[in-house]
């Protein structure tokens, strides 16, 4: 049967690896570094390939690894900067496009907005600003909901030139965020999409000429002077005294331009008291709180606006008519546009399609002495749940994940990257690094990565001497020790081959990874 895996399915994988790293009895998510030799062709590293023998192929140049702490993981979303003279996609509920779209904006000063209006497909011109939980216009038209601002920690952290962070608090932090979170309102309108604008439509505006009674105003000389020619129009306050405020025209007296209204207002408007009549919104739906808005704008009788007075709550469905006297005004189609679960602004992770994962490890120096900083590297990986080769679960922060052989009686300077051989073992492997402990150079430790037995089962042993395949030089094994990681156990979640990295002991490498859902 047709099927398809769904925004909310991707979101929730992504919260339950997000979560995994946090529980309890966390998993535990190394980041790895490997393969200090070259490429074939240095310039064009290999395409790791998804296979059984990709999950074994990383553990055997690899160096070691740094484990990943919680506060070094957070949901990404593409970056999307705001840049003037950009038509930016509104947001809808129906749009199937919209996790691909640019619906959401991060300007200049780490603000994240997301677009209720674009005011009709127009270029954005103006950048949005301000953190108010309210929905604001800027002059161009635009409405944006201001959503999050991503901190100095969180941008140094998790922003790249193609991603920045996106959370979603559980608690007050002080940031402007949570008074969006909480003031949030679920399945509210905010806004309507005009896709057609009809014909002949009917309005006017001014200032009231005076008031009658509180049902009964009186509209200026611009009115038409025709009875019943406003009847089951609206008429909206706009500004002065009773603004805010919406009412039904029951009847129209041309001669007098006297409007009945079907319900007292309840602040009596003024002479001071703006309004507009024009054709009635009418919003049905299942919304526990009753959505309305008016015609802000009818321009030669084509219906061009239509504001939003009280968002409602909690529709999951509804449909907007427009009305008026049945003589003049058709054609108009509208479409309400309800807000996600939870309303704007309530949950920017889902909100924002954040069903991506950044890490973040930074590797300073040689991180006491287990990683190498007179070599480079070209893979990087994750590894989940490690075991160490002295037994149980890895936990450390740095785990190293050669095999070390402490020698001394060295002849000279052995070569990065070169094949020891040991001379009665047989057994071979590359050399990642030499740490010697003297300036002679002659004794010290060598870091081995791709160590391999010659057939034969034997490792390294003690006082045998080995010799450099390259540099030919020979020294007396004092010791060996295994890997602290047993090699070939967790699960290999990710591998990626790059150029080489060069390292340096005052070099920190920040090394981001993201992963897709």
């Amino acid at each position: 049967m047709p099927a398809t895996i769904t925004t909310r399915l991707r979101q929730h994988l992504a919260d339950q690896l997000f979560e995994s790293f946090g529980e309890a009895s966390p998993s535990r998510l190394y980041v790895t570094l490997g393969r200090p030799v070259s490429w074939p062709d240095e310039g064009n590293p290999p395409t790791p390939t998804d296979t059984v023998q990709n999950t074994f192929d990383p553990w055997r140049d690899m160096i070691g690894m740094k484990r990943i702490q919680d506060s070094d993981k957070s949901f990404v979303i593409t970056r999307r900067n705001w840049t003037n003279n950009t038509v930016y996609t509104q947001y809808t509920d129906t749009n199937t496009s919209l996790p691909t779209a640019s619906f959401y904006v991060m300007t200049s000063n780490s603000n994240v907005y997301k677009c209720i209006d674009n005011n009709r497909n127009a270029a954005s011109t103006i950048s949005p600003t301000g953190t108010s939980t309210l929905i604001t216009t800027t002059a161009d038209g635009y409405r944006w909901k201001y959503m999050y601002t991503i901190s100095a920690a969180d941008a140094l952290k998790f922003m790249t030139t193609n991603y920045i962070p996106v959370k979603t608090l559980t608690a007050n932090d002080g940031s402007a965020q949570w008074p969006v979170q909480e003031a949030a309102s679920n399945g509210a309108i905010h806004h309507v999409v005009i896709s057609a604008n009809g014909t002949s439509y009917q309005s006017t505006s001014n200032t009231l000429a005076s008031i009658t009674n509180s049902t009964v105003v009186v509209l200026k000389s611009n009115a038409v002077a025709t009875d019943d020619f406003y009847n089951f129009s609206t008429i909206y306050i706009v500004a002065g005294t009773g603004s805010g405020q919406l009412r039904r025209i029951v009847n129209y007296v041309g001669a007098s331009r006297t409007v009945t209204v079907n319900g007292a207002f309840t602040t009596l408007p003024d002479a001071t008291s703006q309004y507009q009549i024009a054709p009635n919104v009418i919003i049905r739906g299942d919304g526990v709180t009753t959505a309305t808005a008016y015609c802000s704008n009818v321009t030669s009788g084509q219906i061009k606006k239509i504001t939003m007075i009280a968002a409602g709550a909690n529709y999951s469905i509804a449909n907007v008519t427009i009305t008026a006297n049945s003589t003049h005004g058709s054609g108009a189609t509208v479409t309400p546009v309800i807000s996600p679960q939870g309303g704007h602004g309530k949950n920017p992770v889902g909100e924002l399609y954040g069903y991506n994962i950044m890490f973040n490890v930074q590797v300073a120096g040689s991180e006491s002495s287990t990683l190498p900083t007179n070599n480079d590297f070209r893979v990087i990986g994750l590894v989940r749940d490690p075991r160490l080769s002295a037994g149980g679960l890895a936990n450390a922060s740095v785990l190293g994940c050669t095999t070390v052989l402490n020698i001394q009686s060295a002849t000279g300077n052995f070569t990065a990257d070169e094949v020891i051989t040991g001379g009665t073992s047989g057994a071979k492997g590359r050399l990642a690094w030499f740490a010697n402990t003297n300036a002679a150079h002659t004794k010290g430790n060598m870091y081995l990565t791709r160590v391999s037995r010659a057939g034969t089962g034997v490792n390294f042993t003690t006082g045998e001497t080995i010799t450099g395949g390259t540099s030919s030089k020979s020294a007396t094994i004092v010791s060996r020790t295994n890997p602290t990681v047993r090699h070939y156990t967790g699960d290999v979640m990710y591998v990626e081959n790059r150029g080489a990295v060069s390292r340096a002991t005052d070099q920190t490498e920040d090394i981001k990874i993201v992963v897709r859902l």
